[in-house]
């Protein structure tokens, strides 16, 4: 079974062994992997109570089932080994391996016995260790369900018929007609401009009353088709791409009276130009509409009202920035009532939370606040009227991205952190979501497991703790995390460095930094990981390996993520250099004069920038499927951060205008078939710098039928590290 389990994890890595470099690595992998920790709380069970967590633990002889009262933290073993083998032998003669017992789970009951659970057999454990075959499959129900959606009040009935009785809506060739149910025929209630392509769509949604409804009028545009090729299907096919600037179909809120006496459209004073619409929602009593909107450019979102009473439109309330908001990550609306919802924004420039009023817009209150980021609501228990969230950046001195799970009150009050102390934290909540269990970890810290209350967060039993002594005895070094300030002194930059391995105190060795600088996230390494492919493999090649969050990233609240706007060139490389050249006084053994860079789709596109715009410093670069040109790759992640209309910032940031800059080497690789990226992104920065004269100094590799990230396979992996060890050579005397 374990062997079995270790050729399922290295599975990717082995199905191109029989390449050199990856036949090297495979073997400093299997040489590392039996004493690395690999333990972990496996299938863990509640009662139904709650009282009671059943839990896997991998021990020297084997999977350990172990019980812990969820109250007192007591643990024991779930059962006797020696005595279980026996039951098993004497229910149906079967030889139990407790290295490989034939059960997968097991579930504690109220009453004291054991369900001992496989995917197609159970029995039942009695207190008294007596073994009985359990009736059909596993019944075991799954964890507990986090919601933390966005949900909208929403009163209206949706159909053609008024939910009163009456008058019937008719959508005819883009028109709105109603007929009043009189016998009468269907009146036109609205007149299209001549030669219009707007046109009235459903579904109609009526307010509760009866007394109006609302459509969307809507401008359709034909979406542009990309072709995409794959050579070795022989086949082409169309998809729909969007790019920076097209047209796109827009759709307007419309609220009809019943009585066909009067209509009103939202107009785009309110929202201004819109990248999408959604939602028609009426509020109880029928005196609302409400819609949401998502502005062309991503300068903001926001939800539109119409009020009935005064027959007019208005904003309710909005996140709106003249640079950008990140709308697809930072956009949270969950209604507690018709008149109450907690709304998402960085208004202080921090992502946190606040009650507003549904009917007049106004903010109630903070729910959170300070100098922190709310990252993710996790779920919202409406009865209890608590929020449990994920928060970076709350404590001083602590990794900024590091999770930490907090819950707070609807009210702002009564916040915890449930996962206490200085590490990345992932849980999982028992079903009734009064425990929960802490999986805590750092770069530099192997994995510790503890049960924790829902309630307060103080630790009721610790599960089991992992540690690298066999590991590092094999000459395994952990990966270190490194703070240093950025370019103007104000912000710290957090990253990892992985030494070379084997590593010599008397030699110098070139560096390489991983880099993804996507302005919709944050990437460097933040908890344990004993082989981070992408550092790993290189570092046994006698390179040093970095990666870091530059300014210009996400999580660590406005100012530092809008470095980005209409900049993307930036790449936080000023912030970069510096942190390596405060790394290096600490790591003398770092040659700072050879280093190299390489990354995928935009950590291409941030590749070919550091090479062209800060070749004094950056020697060699691989690139991978980037989006060299904004203006080619797809509209949404790039108006997003460069906005809409196109201006010349579009051109500022393409790679082809600095062709001519290019003073180191730059392997270049895409996926003939990349649905993600346009290919012609690359194509075109390839031709510009053959335009440009650097025949000599750039590989281009197109891997047939392969999709976005093609260079992350074997075959390419090994061509990228051979092209570093080519271009930036070995370890040199110190």
């Amino acid at each position: 079974m374990r062997m079995l389990l270790r050729l399922l994890l290295l599975a990717p890595l082995a199905a191109f062994a029989q390449g050199s470099l990856v036949a090297d690595w495979q073997k400093q992998y299997d040489s590392w992997y039996w004493k690395a920790p690999r333990a972990k709380v496996e299938a863990p069970r509640w009662s139904d109570n709650g009282h009671t967590l059943a839990y896997g633990w991998l021990g020297k002889s084997g999977l350990e089932w172990r019980l812990v009262d969820c109250e007192s933290g007591q643990s024991r073993p779930a059962f006797e080994t020696a005595a279980l083998v026996k039951a098993f032998a004497a229910i149906d003669g079967r030889k139990a391996d407790p290295r490989n017992w034939p059960f997968k789970r097991v579930v504690p009951t109220e009453g004291g016995r054991l369900r001992l659970e496989s995917d197609k057999e159970s029995w039942w454990l009695g207190r008294e260790g007596k073994l009985v075959l359990a009736a059909g499959a596993s019944p075991t129900k799954g964890g507990p369900r986090l919601d933390g959606n966005s949900r909208m009040q929403n009163s209206a009935k949706e159909g053609l018929r008024s939910p009163v009785g009456g008058a019937t809506v008719e959508l005819r060739d883009g028109d709105v007609y109603l007929a009043s149910g009189d016998g009468q025929p269907a009146r036109k209630l609205q007149q299209r401009p001549a030669g219009s392509n707007d046109v009235f769509v459903g579904p109609v949604s009526w307010s509760p009353d009866g007394t109006h409804f609302a459509l969307w009028c809507e401008r359709k545009q034909p979406a542009r088709k990309y072709q995409v090729v794959d050579s070795l299907k022989a086949e082409t096919r169309e998809i729909n791409y969007d790019k920076p600037g097209d047209p796109r179909t827009e759709r307007v809120a419309w609220v009809f009276r019943a009585d066909g006496k009067g209509a009103a459209a939202c107009h785009s004073e309110l929202t201004g130009k819109t990248y999408s619409t959604d939602r028609l929602d009426w509020s109880a009593d029928s005196k609302l509409l409400r819609s949401e909107y998502i502005r062309r450019g991503f300068t903001g979102h926001g939800v539109v009202a119409y009020d009935v009473t005064a027959g007019v439109w208005r904003k309710l309330f909005a996140e709106e920035d003249p640079k950008f908001v990140y709308s697809f990550n930072a956009r949270y609306r969950h209604d507690l009532a018709d008149d109450l919802t907690v709304w998402a924004s960085e208004r202080t420039g921090w992502n946190h939370l606040y009650a507003v009023d549904l009917r007049t817009g106004r903010t109630l209150r903070s729910i959170t606040s300070g100098e922190w980021v709310m990252k993710q609501v996790l779920h919202l228990d409406r009865a209890k009227g608590q929020i449990l969230f994920t928060a970076v950046g709350r404590n001083p001195g602590e990794n900024p991205y590091h999770h930490h799970v907090c819950k707070v009150g609807v009210n702002g009050d009564g916040f915890v952190d449930l996962t206490p102390g200085d590490a990345h934290h992932e849980v999982l909540f028992s079903p009734d979501r009064r425990t929960l269990i802490d999986t805590a970890s750092r770069v530099d810290r192997s994995p510790l497991f503890t049960l924790r209350s829902a309630a307060d967060g103080r630790q009721l039993a610790l599960l089991g703790a992992t540690d690298t002594t066999e590991l590092v005895k094999a000459g395994w070094q952990t990966s270190r995390p490194f703070v240093a300030k950025d370019r103007e002194g104000k912000f710290d930059i957090w990253g990892v460095v992985t030494r070379p391995h084997p590593f010599d105190p008397k030699k110098r060795y070139p560096v390489i930094e991983h880099i993804y600088a996507g302005p919709h996230g944050s990437f460097a390494p933040r908890n344990f990981n004993w082989w981070h492919r992408n550092h790993r493999e290189l570092s046994t090649m006698g390179f040093y390996v970095v990666q870091m969050d530059g300014r210009g990233t996400n999580h660590r609240g406005k100012e530092f993520h809008q470095q980005s706007w209409r900049n993307l060139k930036d790449g936080g490389f000023p912030d970069r250099i510096a942190w390596m050249q405060a790394l290096a006084k600490q790591e003398p053994n770092m040659d700072l004069s050879r280093v190299g860079i390489f990354g995928g789709s935009a950590g291409g596109q941030n590749t070919a920038h550091a090479l062209l715009l800060h070749g004094g410093f950056y020697k060699a670069g691989a690139a991978d499927c980037g989006c060299y040109d904004n203006r080619v790759d797809k509209l949404w992640w790039n108006e997003q951060w460069l906005g809409y209309p196109l201006g010349p910032w579009y051109d500022e940031n393409s790679c082809a205008r600095y062709a001519a800059n290019l003073r180191g080497r730059l392997f270049l690789s895409v996926g003939e078939s990349d649905t993600n990226v346009d290919v012609k992104c690359s194509y075109d920065f390839r031709d510009a710098l053959l335009a440009a004269g650097k025949k000599d100094q750039i590989e281009f590799h197109v891997v047939p039928g392969a999709n976005h990230g093609a260079g992350e396979s074997n075959e390419m992996r090994e061509k990228r590290a051979r092209f570093f060890r080519d271009a930036l050579g070995s370890a040199l005397p110190l």
